[in-house]
């Protein structure tokens, strides 16, 4: 019995003497290259979460926009919007606030909500013009919101003569959002808004 564990004494130690260089260089190679792939796919991954929070972000700001625009103007009366010389970049008006019996007319506000769109800046501007003005600025606007219908039926740039004969306001909000390192992410909404005739 004691020869047999002194025969296998020396296989023992060819066994637990550890392992070539090749062995070793093998193995940090495979292990370099599971790692490169595991921070490629956190990395893809950052940057797809990166891209889907400006994306929602960008669609909430232009849904907010656009909301706030119909909103005001679903209030008002068209020949005051085109009283107030409207353009692409510009809308000024009173909001509708009853019905005068005496002379067959809405009833106007003695304030004003005021629509401004700054192609520098990218932004539209809407003032509450009135005892105290009151300003909200709503970003990441990239071209003119405001059209109109013409006489035809074809969407046109916002002018007082179409307005009149159309009575409807066409928004169109077009954001455009950047993300760093990654193509610039965009969103548009538009919305058609029949404008009262008082």
């Amino acid at each position: 019995m004691p020869r047999e564990h002194f025969r296998l004494l020396p296989v023992l130690r060819n066994k637990l003497r550890g392992f070539s260089l090749v062995e070793v260089l093998l193995v940090v190679v495979i292990l370099s290259v599971i790692i490169g792939v595991c921070l490629y796919a956190l990395n893809a991954a950052q940057v797809a979460f990166n891209l889907t929070l400006a994306q929602r972000n960008l669609q909430s700001e232009v849904g907010r926009t656009i909301g706030w625009i119909v909103k005001d103007t679903r209030q008002a009366v068209s020949w005051d919007i085109a009283d107030n010389n409207p353009t692409p970049d510009y809308i000024k008006f009173r909001q509708v606030t009853g019905w005068d019996t005496v002379n067959n007319t809405f009833s106007l506000s003695s304030n004003h909500i005021e629509y401004t769109y700054n192609a520098v800046a990218h932004t539209i501007t809407r003032r509450d013009i009135g005892g105290t003005t009151r300003e909200w600025i709503l970003n990441n606007v990239f071209a003119s919101p405001f059209f109109t219908i013409d006489s035809s039926g074809g969407i046109v740039a916002l002018n007082a003569v179409d307005l009149r004969t159309s009575k409807q306001l066409v928004i169109t909000i077009f954001g455009q959002s950047s993300v760093l390192n990654l193509p610039d992410t965009t969103y548009s909404l538009t919305e058609r808004v029949q404008i009262r005739n008082g």
